[in-house]
């Protein structure tokens, strides 16, 4: 979809920055802020630098009437909205050149934010700078919120109160490594999550106090976006170990992993069970094209399920699904109207509303009381 998640090709991290040039998925780790948009380090060297005019007045005086250039030069890459920029304008009537302030551009990180179902009282929970939160998942009862997080450059997963508060770490993998898309076990005490730790990305749980992680698949594709079934008994997750990105299934404690429906899943497909069990929601350009959600069935002997029903489809790009709590309804982001917001719709794709009013929201998470929904606010830099 427009502005979906992407993995940087130099790190593995999730994004939604690309160069301006190229169009290469870029992270805050290795992107360059220029004057003229995000770009690569390497489409970066091909943009003249900016000239830093600052001087005394004396000295400027001085250039004026002897007409002598003195330039300096200086790289950075602007992240926040802190100091200034100078920028000279021509001479005026006494004779000499007027200095004026101008705010640089700035990248405003993505945060996770809630809302009430008919769009009201929208707020954010997070609001750090270069975090760049993702992804958020509510427990199972509704007291904290587990999230993705690029805090202190380095991309972990988090947990904080349901309103913001008591932030912590909860995952701290070594050098380069990305830990992403937490999901909670149905009895709150394990966190799901995809790591790189190890080199491809595989699924990984977590004691929701930071002990026994745990490594539960194994191969040499990459395995992402787990989802428990509401039992607790399976994790459904996306994979592309046979060539081809696609949903599995596998018991919770990573045995007898399965495909469970037949031809290709987004990468970024990000599975969701119903919570009767009985099936997954997830997003697939299967029938050409952008973007749709699916529903499969997930019958629980473990046999790929054999119906697939799309159930909501648009001109624009719908995805990330997420299920209500009662199962009648779902969840998503999309581009149909432009600029991707969330929007929730009845189970068989009738109804559609929408809910949020920011540009690039995305990622919707259910409260489990049904009343709410958590989700990612990511403006585009210099908003």
């Amino acid at each position: 979809m427009v502005d979906q998640l992407r993995e940087c090709e130099a790190h593995g991290t999730p994004t939604r920055l690309s160069c301006a040039d190229c169009g290469k998925a870029i992270c805050p780790k290795c992107l360059v802020k220029t004057s003229v948009g995000l770009k690569c380090e390497e489409h970066a060297q091909a943009v003249p630098p900016k000239i830093d005019r600052r001087a005394t007045p004396i000295a400027l005086v001085a250039l004026f009437f002897v007409a002598v250039a003195v330039v300096i030069l200086a790289v950075a890459v602007l992240h926040q909205s802190s100091g200034t920029t100078t920028t000279t304008t021509p001479p005026v009537a006494d004779g000499g050149p007027t200095v004026s302030l101008t705010p640089p551009p700035k990248i405003v990180p993505a945060s996770v934010f809630v809302v009430n179902l008919d769009g009201t009282a929208a707020h954010t929970l997070t609001n750090r700078p270069l975090a760049f939160d993702a992804r958020p998942a509510w427990s199972p009862d509704g007291n904290r919120i587990a999230f993705e997080s690029l805090a202190d450059n380095k991309r972990s997963i988090w947990i904080m109160q349901a309103d913001g508060q008591g932030l912590r770490r909860l995952t701290d993998a070594n050098g380069p490594a990305a830990d992403s898309s937490p999901a909670w076990s149905p009895d709150g005490t394990r966190i799901a999550f995809a790591s790189d730790r190890d080199g491809n990305s595989e699924i990984y749980v977590i004691g929701t106090d930071g002990s026994l992680a745990t490594r539960l698949t194994s191969n040499t594709g990459n395995d992402g976006f787990p989802a428990w079934s509401p039992d607790g008994s399976r994790i459904a997750f996306v994979s592309d170990r046979d060539g081809q990105p696609g949903i599995w299934v596998m018991g919770a404690d990573g045995s007898a992993p399965s495909r469970l429906v037949a031809g290709p899943a987004t990468p970024m497909a990000r599975p969701a069970w119903a919570p009767d069990g009985r099936s997954i929601a997830f997003a697939s350009d299967r029938d050409g094209g952008n973007l749709d959600i699916f529903v499969a069935d997930a019958p629980a002997t473990g046999v790929p399920g054999t119906a697939v029903t799309k159930v909501i489809s648009s001109p624009g790009q719908d995805g990330e699904p997420a299920w209500s709590p009662d199962g009648t309804r779902l969840a998503f982001a999309s581009d149909r109207d432009g600029a991707p917001e969330v929007y929730v719709a009845n189970r068989d794709g009738s109804n559609v509303q929408r809910i949020t009013t920011k540009p690039r929201s995305f990622a919707p998470a259910w409260a489990p009381n049904g009343t709410m929904l958590a989700y990612i606010n990511d403006p585009p830099p210099g908003n």
